[in-house]
């Protein structure tokens, strides 16, 4: 089962380019965090479980008799129509295969999953891998939120290996541990989630002091960190701007203040 996040604070990376500007706009001056949902990730396989292959009479059993099923769906039929889908689905399920119909299980499932939200975030901000591929290559930046308030109470750590394969006629499986694994290649990001319940509102509103601060990438165009200043002096309350600097003898990250 996925674990609460510890750590005093969470962090964010992204880059500052075309609609992202007023993303951060809105989060410093507005108080509102953009979620985005599980199709707009970067991981295709991103919360999203991976199903244990059933044989043709699991899938049989599952497709009619299961709360999912035919009678589960249709709990009024006469015999007379209960016994005509068993055999529709008895012909589909001969004529196109096992393998065929777990691929539409799966396509139907992913459809059904689309509209939970994931606020994804990082351990620490000196992670220099994430400053290159979400930050830009370091011309991004990185906010800071304390771990404090509902929202990031919220907060699990995602575990990176090879999670139990989902077995849809297994009620023991439906926790949703699924949506806090992801494969071992993306284990550099360190990533915390919030994980916001299917068709919420994309944007939520957070108390001004859950935002702590920003770093400015060491490799931020003038124009841009002059602009993010600007907007943080504006803020109330006003929000604490530094940069990274980047140490060429330990070769690490460090902030300016």
């Amino acid at each position: 089962m996925p674990v609460k996040a510890s750590g005093s604070h969470f962090y964010k990376y992204s880059e500052f380019v075309r609609e992202k500007r007023e993303w951060l706009k809105e989060i410093i001056l507005e108080h509102r965090l953009y979620v985005p949902n599980l199709s707009q990730l970067n991981d295709p396989a991103d919360g999203r479980p991976k199903l244990a292959r059933k044989s043709e009479d699991q899938l049989y059993s599952f497709l009619y008799n299961s709360p999912y099923g035919v009678l589960g769906r249709n709990p009024h039929m006469t015999v007379e129509e209960q016994i005509r889908e068993a055999v529709i689905l008895d012909i589909n399920l001969q004529r196109h295969g096992a393998k065929i119909v777990m691929h539409e299980v799966a396509k139907l499932l992913n459809a059904e999953l689309d509209d939970w939200h994931i606020y994804s975030l990082s351990k620490r901000y000196d992670n220099l891998g994430m400053w290159a591929k979400y930050a830009g290559n370091h011309c991004g930046y990185c906010l800071e939120f304390a771990n404090r308030g509902p929202f990031f109470e919220c907060a699990k750590e995602v575990s990176y290996e090879n999670s139990v394969e989902f077995d849809i006629s297994n009620p023991e499986h439906r926790n949703g541990y699924w949506f806090f694994c992801k494969n071992r290649e993306w284990s550099n990001e360190e990533e915390i989630r919030v994980l916001v319940p299917r068709k919420s509102e994309c944007n939520v509103q957070i108390d001004p002091s859950w935002l702590t601060r920003i770093i400015l990438g060491w490799k931020m165009a003038e124009a841009d960190r002059k602009q993010i200043q600007a907007w943080a002096k504006q803020r109330s309350p006003e929000l604490k701007v530094t940069h990274a600097i980047y140490d060429e003898l330990d070769q690490v990250l460090r902030t300016a203040d």
